[in-house]
């Protein structure tokens, strides 16, 4: 309700024109004044509702940051390669002059992945990773006894990958892997015959393709497969990323072909560059 002045009114003594003005203010200012206390729980909510949607818009920037939404594409698919360092888990038990030592070689092949959000996706590909490892014997009577050996794996891993950012993105990755040892390669030191016989330290040096036995090489290799992982969108359709991964092998490499046998597993860790290319 507000209170009108009438225009008769500045027909009077200043005094009085003075008095209707005062008189005016306070009774529009304690009509004001009502009408605030009437309102106040709607204007309350109001403000509440505002700072709430702005916070919610705040932290849903910060979400869309961090855990962005679905890429240009849900495929890509590229090319990696690098290198690899393989050992040899094994328990020597009573062979204690025998020592396995890690040995590099190479990984490389094609990569794809999926991605069904912006922040989830899951990683494959065919890639050809070198699982090398070195033997050497050194006892009283023997000290020259080495191998250097070279296997050729074919690994399909497939793995879940998490992803924080948007055009530069920190990854960790979890998963299996399926493999065949397509092939190998032995080069070194052995004990000659005359050594076997007399005792004579005449050693054999070989280089040649491992020969597989069926009855005894365990050709299958399976385990697991997790990393980390730095990507790069340097363009609309292209990605650069920097890999670090391990393939954790649960299968033995020889078959249960007789008894007392020591279980001998790889574990291999790879570094790899690679470029991929948005579908």
């Amino acid at each position: 309700m507000t209170t009108k002045l009438h225009w008769r009114s500045w027909e009077a003594s200043p005094p009085t024109i003075a008095n209707n003005l005062l008189t005016y203010l306070r009774m529009n200012a304690k009509n004001s004044l009502i009408y605030l206390r009437m309102n106040i729980k709607g204007i309350i909510l109001a403000a509440v509702l505002c700072s709430a949607t702005s916070a919610f818009c705040q932290t849903e920037s910060l979400g869309n940051r961090l855990f962005p939404a679905q890429a240009v594409s849900q495929w890509n698919a590229g090319l990696a390669g690098g290198i690899s360092t393989n050992t040899i888990d094994i328990d020597v038990a009573y062979a204690s002059d025998l020592r396995y030592a890690s040995s590099n070689g190479f990984n490389a092949g094609a990569t794809v992945a999926y991605h069904p959000t912006g922040w989830l996706s899951f990683n494959s590909g065919v890639l050809m990773v070198q699982k090398n490892w070195s033997l050497s014997r050194h006892n009283a009577q023997v000290t020259s006894v080495k191998t250097n050996a070279t296997n050729n794996y074919i690994a399909l891993p497939l793995a879940m990958e998490i992803s924080m950012g948007r055009t530069f993105k920190v990854c960790g990755f979890f998963g299996g892997y399926v493999g065949y040892w397509l092939s190998g390669h032995r080069e070194g030191k052995s004990l000659s015959v005359s050594y076997l016989v007399s005792g004579a330290s005449d050693d054999m040096n070989y280089d040649e393709d491992y020969q597989f036995n069926t009855v005894r090489d365990n050709r299958f290799d399976a385990g697991l497969t997790y990393g980390v992982a730095l990507r790069c969108d340097v363009a609309r359709l292209l990605q650069i990323s920097a890999e670090l991964r391990w393939y954790y092998g649960l299968t033995d490499l020889q078959k249960n072909y007789m008894e007392n046998l020591l279980p001998r597993y790889n574990t291999t860790r790879t570094i790899s560059l690679g470029v991929s290319y948005w579908l």
